[in-house]
């Protein structure tokens, strides 16, 4: 995984720099992919780009993402799903492919708190508090 902090400050200003600062980002090894109109990527590097917690129960086949207060959980083929302990349906089950745990993006971002703009057709910028991230995506499907 390959990340850089675009900036330190908030706000519109900040998004307008980010949208500015094209070239710079972070991409997700492996990388995403869309699956029933919906992006899904690797748990555990997606968590440590936003700087979350990660935690995986083998057995259970239980993911917990936390971050500043608030948390996400899922499970492994199953659209349930629990973020900051009200029960929700995932658009997509996350799911094992080639080894690695995938989850709905979206989903983990937003529940964690994070705000996702998309920036053209192969981005996403990621902002929180003061740190705003652009992660390349692939393109979506038509």
């Amino acid at each position: 995984m390959r990340t850089r902090q675009l900036l330190s400050v908030g706000g519109a200003a900040a998004l307008a720099l980010v949208l500015a600062t094209a070239a710079y980002g972070a991409t997700l090894e492996p990388p995403p992919v869309w699956t029933d109109g919906n992006l899904i990527g690797p748990a555990r590097p997606a968590a440590e780009l936003v700087k979350a917690t990660f935690a995986y129960d083998a057995d259970a086949r239980k993911l917990k993402f936390t971050r500043e207060g608030k948390s996400v959980e899922m499970t492994v083929g199953s659209k349930s799903a629990k973020i900051n302990g009200q029960a929700v349906t995932l658009p997509v089950a996350p799911q094992v492919l080639n080894g690695t745990t995938y989850v709905p993006l979206k989903s983990m971002f937003i529940g964690l708190g994070l705000e996702i703009k998309p920036n053209g057709t192969t981005a996403w910028i990621l902002c929180t508090g003061k740190l705003c991230i652009r992660l390349e995506v692939p393109p979506k499907p038509e």
